[in-house]
């Protein structure tokens, strides 16, 4: 096995929190908030009481909160049970947030985040979030919003794209904010098309029609459009584009969502940094392919990791095996609780030293190779993909 522990780790996928919010929640719960499951629900709305009474006795044969509980329960200086673990953490915010949430930060070596600012809503400002997570942050601007915020003050599709492109360009105005970001995959799904402006102009009209309704029909042209419009605009400005790919909340468009859906626009746009946010989850091995044959193609492990357990080392063999390492960016895509940052950094760590190990072992590679590597997927790569100097 490698030993990664002293690299630092940069999160090119999470999402930010307000302390305030953390204290606001039932600490019972917690557990079941840091699960793929429990995330998803809350993030999408569909929690309720009976669901929640079923996502605890799930929750406890997860291998990603059996580890939490541990973990966190020794971190802590606390029984490993779930009641325990919940009072203490519960102690620990309430006597000081910040300095809780960057001692985990600290303990697990996590020198920067790169957050969406798109959840939650509304947009929590890069200042507060720096002071409640005690982090260096960097700033990702989702597209989504800007449309929601736009669409019902315009009259026509031309306007709404003029206005679009005001809200783009204000954002690349920025020096923090580092790169787009569009969860198209959740609208109207990855198969992009290239509408006329007719076509577009028709479309709004519909879509108005119709109370802005998320339907393929009458939206995605216009989002179509809109994506286009971004990717122009980040490409004037240097900036990357993150594009969520795979599976993710219920509400996904799961038919359109997966990596071979956007591979036309990828190739279309092959000369500019396109980020594949989850790699594609559960299609690993299609993201791998992309970003194989697409040279700025990049590929973000969250989702894969942490919640894929059991599972990451393997999935690890097959980004780090078929896609160039150079493109291969670390990222929790924690949205419930800062904990599942600081899990997730310490899981990434020990996969990555078992597959780079292994790597050693077989001769595909060195020692000093293999580091590089691994300093490269948790956190070079992104800074340098970005443009920040730590």
């Amino acid at each position: 096995m490698l030993d990664l522990t002293a690299v630092g780790a940069i999160d090119v996928h999470c999402h930010p929190w307000r302390n305030g919010d953390l204290l606001a929640r039932d600490p019972a719960s917690f557990e079941d908030r840091t699960t793929m499951m429990g995330m998803c629900l809350i993030s999408s709305g569909q929690v309720d009481e009976k669901l929640d009474r079923h996502l605890a006795m799930l929750t406890d044969s997860t291998p990603l909160a059996l580890t939490m509980r541990r973990r966190l329960a020794e971190h802590l200086g606390c029984e490993p049970t779930r009641e325990a673990v919940a009072a203490a953490r519960r102690a620990a915010l309430e006597a000081d947030p910040s300095r809780y949430n960057g001692a985990l930060l600290e303990e697990a070596d996590i020198v920067g985040l790169i957050y969406d600012e798109g959840y939650p809503q509304p947009t929590i400002p890069r200042e507060e979030f720096a002071e409640a997570s005690g982090a260096k942050v960097h700033r990702v601007a989702r597209i989504e919003p800007f449309i929601v915020e736009l669409i019902e003050g315009v009259g026509s599709y031309a306007e709404l794209e003029d206005a679009f492109l005001e809200k783009l360009e204000g954002a690349v105005a920025d020096p923090a904010m580092v790169a787009f970001k569009s969860v198209i995959a959740y609208r109207t799904g990855l198969d992009i098309g290239d509408p006329t402006l007719e076509e577009r102009e028709r479309a709004f009209e519909r879509w108005r029609a119709d109370g802005f309704r998320e339907t393929r029909e009458n939206a995605k042209p216009v989002r179509d459009a809109l994506l286009r419009r971004t990717l122009e605009v980040a490409k004037a400005n240097d900036r990357p584009v993150h594009v969520h790919c795979g599976g993710g909340d219920p509400d996904v468009v799961l038919a359109h969502a997966r990596p071979k859906d956007l591979f036309p626009l990828l190739a279309e746009h092959s000369d500019q940094p396109i980020v594949l946010i989850h790699t594609g989850w559960p299609w690993v091995e299609e993201g791998a392919y992309v970003a194989s044959v697409l040279p700025h193609v990049y590929l973000d492990v969250s989702v894969m990791v942490p919640w894929a357990s059991l599972a990451i080392d393997q999935k690890l063999e097959v980004l780090l095996g078929a896609a160039p390492p150079a493109k291969v960016l670390y990222g929790s895509d924690e949205a419930s609780e800062p904990e599942v940052i600081w899990l997730s950094a310490q899981v990434a760590r020990e996969a990555l030293g078992r597959v780079l190990g292994t790597a050693i072992d077989r001769r595909w590679l060195n020692e000093s190779e293999a580091r590089a590597i691994g300093r490269g997927v948790l956190g070079q790569n992104a800074l340098r993909l970005h443009g920040i100097g730590h």
